[in-house]
């Protein structure tokens, strides 16, 4: 056989057979095709008879993302965010003010006729340098409108392992404190007359004092409060009624604060509503006469102004004030009843509202016709005014 039949032969025989492939994959193919498509079919049947299930509208319209997270947003937490540690004087006020209030506040309810107190006053006057030891002030403050004078006095705290132990004027705390506190705190000088301040000694009826202003000049004698005088006149310019260590209360800003002066004995004097005070550094001494503020209506402890310029004046221990009947100073004794404050000297009643002589320091003549043991002064005339004089060696004391 020629070659060119065989090989026409050959691709006859080639071509069958790829025809015959071809046709079986065609045929498997349709297979799947029908087998597709009648599912397809099946599931759209079904679709129909069975009911679409409900969607929530904003389900519906929110996006989804397969390959997408949404974060959330933290919570932010309620948890009170860290604080910086208290400074050791930020503690000691807290301390002092809750012992204030436990120890002082029966007297301050008492002496202020309320139920409820305003916050004391702490002020610190020194530190030492490891800031372990303490010395101030504290004071309750008088309820707004009231010239009484406010419960006031020293304190002395030491910081140990379980915070700060402090210690009040009048109190045994204090006493053990003061005799261990260093020398940066508590000035050698300054122990002994606040040994005899916390002893709180009983009140002499002769307290060797003078009135707080000029010798020989008058002053007129103010109704205040219970065991307070108020004086006011002459140049205003208020003196130390004795020798003593100064403490400014209340207020560090410069001419203001509550004025406390104790003397050697341990008895206090106290000086109130006074304006253009001392700057005296606190724990000075000082001599009697010497220049400690101006008579004023400024009460920077509490209480708001007051009604009518004076200066507060009170004689006590670190128990506060003491009752002023019968006190002899200045040469006058000074009455406080329930009906009224007077002075007197030898016969000679002043009332309030009248002028009253500063004799300075000098034995006081006893009254003639001595009141009841009830309090009550003795009839006579209201009252009777003493002439100016000027006594020798008298003048005022000018200095500041």
């Amino acid at each position: 056989m020629p070659r060119t039949h065989r090989r026409q032969g050959l691709d006859r025989l080639r071509r069958q057979r790829l025809t015959a492939s071809l046709g079986e994959k065609i045929s498997a193919l349709g297979g799947v095709v029908v087998i597709a498509v009648g599912l397809a079919l099946a599931a759209i049947v079904e679709q129909g008879a069975t009911p679409p299930a409900a969607r929530h509208p904003v389900a519906e319209r929110r996006p989804v993302h397969a390959t997408h997270t949404r974060s959330r947003r933290p919570v932010p937490s309620h948890a009170s965010p860290s604080r910086a540690p208290m400074s050791p004087a930020a503690q000691l006020s807290q301390k002092v003010e809750k012992v204030v209030l436990a120890e002082r506040s029966p007297v301050a309810r008492r002496d202020y006729g309320v139920g409820t107190l305003s916050a004391p006053i702490v002020r610190l006057s020194r530190m030492d340098h490891r800031r372990t030891w303490a010395f101030g002030t504290e004071t309750i403050p008088p309820p707004r409108g009231m010239t009484a004078m406010p419960e006031s006095s020293l304190y002395l705290a030491q910081l140990t392992g379980t915070g700060w132990q402090v210690g009040l004027a009048g109190t045994p705390q204090f006493t053990t404190l003061l005799g261990k506190a260093p020398a940066s705190v508590v000035p050698d000088a300054e122990r002994p007359v606040l040994a005899k301040f916390s002893d709180a000694p009983d009140t002499p009826v002769d307290t060797g004092l003078m009135l707080p202003w000029g010798i020989g000049q008058s002053w007129s004698l103010l109704a205040t409060d219970k065991g307070v005088a108020g004086f006011d006149g002459g140049d205003g310019r208020v003196l130390a009624a004795g020798d003593g260590r100064i403490y400014r209360l209340c207020s560090s800003a410069p001419g203001h604060g509550l004025v406390l002066l104790i003397h050697p004995n341990g008895l206090a004097t106290e000086y109130y509503q006074m304006t253009d005070v001392t700057a005296v550094r606190d724990g000075s001494l000082v001599k009697r006469g010497d220049y400690l503020g101006r008579t004023g209506t400024e009460q920077p402890c509490g209480g708001g102004a007051a009604p009518q310029r004076m200066v507060g004046f009170a004689v006590g221990d670190a128990n506060g004030p003491t009752r002023l009947d019968r006190l002899q100073i200045g040469g006058w004794t000074l009455r406080e009843t329930a009906a009224a404050t007077f002075a007197e000297r030898a016969g000679v009643r002043v009332d309030a509202g009248n002028p009253v002589l500063n004799f300075g320091v000098m034995p006081t003549p006893p009254a003639s016709g001595s009141p009841s043991p009830s309090g009550t002064p003795k009839s006579g005339p209201p009252s009777t005014r003493v002439p100016d004089l000027l006594l020798p060696g008298g003048s005022p004391d000018a200095r500041v």
